[in-house]
């Protein structure tokens, strides 16, 4: 006799946060469904929510072969794709499952964005992961996912436990109700042999395991840990709006919350009106045009209600988010860092922070004291340097090729008594200094591990440095790194944190390599500092 095959189904599980009740309209958009339907299921509270889906005619491009000849009425199909939400109240906590499409009827806004995750850490085998999803505070705000198609340890997927914030995983289940695998982000998605009867115990599980600490494997996770404190939240919300109303954009930026296709989409908008500019990719600067051509004001408030979409080739939103999820910030209140990264508010483990800047004192002093910062651009201020020292030798904009992911690179801005390497940056943001510092590293490690490196840069290098031998290698503790970041802020302790991260990195690195190594501030003139930021001067308000 024949066995029939069981049938696995694909559940996507999301927690609503605590404030939702039992109410499903907090979390269900009610006028996307159609009437719902009372479902009984043993020891659960139950209604099924169906997805209206209006018929839709063809594709636009299906009119290339249409207009040409006359074709069946039903050869191309249509785009009609089912979809249902499932909402199941337990312990007064309200589960939603959703199914095919079905995730769109989900208010985002109202479902615990680390549900999903949390439980699979604490179920999963940290040394049988397949696929990591993560994002870092280096010089580019990276969204990645590392795959492997062989059973791996969290650090085999090339994770940075200081640098990289998780928030997806797959990974092979220790929890056997789960079945075979997990994976984890907003929801937690199982494939599963079950019926309706057996639901409850899936979700009786998945609440024990969001409540339960993170394994010694992944407390790193919990260096950056999420807020949830509804006065705290308002205040932080009113601490950013501060920063708006200041036009201070030095510490945040927008990006996609998360990974996209970029092979499907054009671009972004944020209507989708006709004549809309669509934008190649995502800017703090347009949006803030964008807000400023409508005549709205720059607020934590107006970035909830204002959506971003990624068009296809028919400027279509295939996707879409609220600016406030797209905006990436990080906000200091008393003594505590704080960061907004997808919608949510995060704050730094104090510990974290206490060890950062513990390393930070490392640096050794500087007392050179740089000219007073006063140019449009940075190389006319290293011009004006190198004329005022006969000590300090160009080297700005002398580019040398190096190959791999960098074709080529400065090798410093300033050398000063042929052993000191300058690099001089202007702060603007925290994206250019975390740049500064990896290409500070970079140039410093070409140096001497790169013969080839050597003989391309001694061509540029000034007659008082060139080397003897650029098959030999240099002795490093025979030069000092400089990094000279013109601001008026205390460096490096009021850098933003991540970037405080990054320099430590470069920091520990060129120390390993047994480079001398410095951090000094240029003082820069107020007028100038004015002129950058593109608005009237006003005193301080006092803290």
């Amino acid at each position: 006799m024949r066995k029939t095959k069981t049938r696995k189904e694909k559940l996507s599980i999301y927690l609503a946060k605590p404030g939702v009740g039992s109410d499903a309209s907090k979390v269900i958009n009610l006028e996307n469904s159609k009437p719902p339907i009372e479902m009984e299921v043993q020891g659960l509270e139950t209604t099924l929510y169906v997805k209206k889906e209006p018929p839709k005619p063809p594709p636009p491009w299906t009119r290339l072969f249409t207009e040409h000849q006359e074709l069946p009425d039903d050869l191309f199909g249509s785009r009609r794709a089912v979809g249902a939400a499932f909402v199941a109240n337990l312990k007064d906590k309200l589960f939603i499952l959703t199914f095919g499409t079905g995730f769109h009827l989900v208010k985002n806004e109202a479902i615990e964005r680390d549900f999903g995750l949390r439980v699979t850490l604490n179920s999963v085998d940290p040394d049988k992961l397949r696929s990591l999803d993560k994002a870092n505070y280096d010089h580019n705000p990276l969204n990645s996912r590392t795959q492997s198609s062989i059973d791996l340890g969290v650090f085999d997927l090339d994770v940075d436990s200081e640098m990289d914030m998780l928030y997806a995983v797959t990974g092979a289940s220790r929890v056997p109700v789960f079945g075979s695998h997990v994976t984890g982000r907003d929801a937690l998605t199982l494939v599963l042999d079950i019926n309706l009867k057996e639901l409850k115990d899936v979700l009786l599980e998945a609440l024990n395991k969001y409540e339960e600490d993170l394994p010694k494997e992944f407390e790193w996770v919990e260096n950056i840990q999420r807020v949830k404190d509804k006065e705290l939240l308002e205040v932080l919300d009113l601490e950013l709006d501060d920063v708006l109303s200041k036009s201070e954009f030095q510490k945040m930026w927008i990006g996609e919350p998360e990974i996209v296709d970029w092979e499907n989409q054009i671009g972004y908008s944020f209507d989708l009106y006709q004549k809309t500019p669509r934008h190649v990719v995502l800017k703090i600067e347009d949006l803030v045009q964008y807000f400023k051509n409508k005549g709205i004001s720059l607020t934590t408030e107006n970035l909830k209600l204002q959506t971003v979409h990624i068009n296809d080739n028919e400027y279509n939103s295939i996707k879409k988010w609220s600016a406030y999820r797209c905006l990436y910030a990080e906000v200091s209140a008393g003594k505590e860092q704080y960061i907004l990264r997808n919608g949510q508010w995060y704050i730094v483990n104090s510990n974290f922070v206490e060890y950062i800047d513990k390393y930070l004192e490392g640096f050794d002093p500087y007392n050179f004291e740089f000219p007073v910062y006063s140019h449009d651009r940075e190389e006319d201020y290293n011009d004006f340097v190198t004329g005022k020292h006969d000590n300090i030798e160009l080297m700005d904009k002398k580019f040398v090729k190096i190959g791999g992911p960098y074709d080529k690179l400065e090798f410093c801005d300033l050398i000063r008594d042929s052993s000191e390497l300058i690099h001089v940056k202007y702060y603007r943001s925290s994206s250019t200094l975390s740049h500064l510092f990896s290409q500070g590293f970079v140039a410093s490690e070409a140096f001497i591990s790169d013969s080839g490196f050597r003989k391309r840069l001694n061509e540029k290098l000034p007659d008082s440095t060139k080397l003897k031998c650029t098959d030999s290698r240099p002795d490093p503790s025979s030069y000092r790194i400089v990094y000279a970041i013109a601001t008026n802020k205390s460096v490096p302790k009021e850098l933003p944190f991540f970037s405080k991260v990054t320099l430590k990195n470069a920091l520990k690195t060129l120390k390993t390599l047994n480079y001398k190594v410095s951090v000094t501030a240029i003082k820069v003139d107020p007028l100038l500092e004015v002129k950058k930021k593109g608005k009237p001067a006003k005193k301080k308000k006092l803290t």
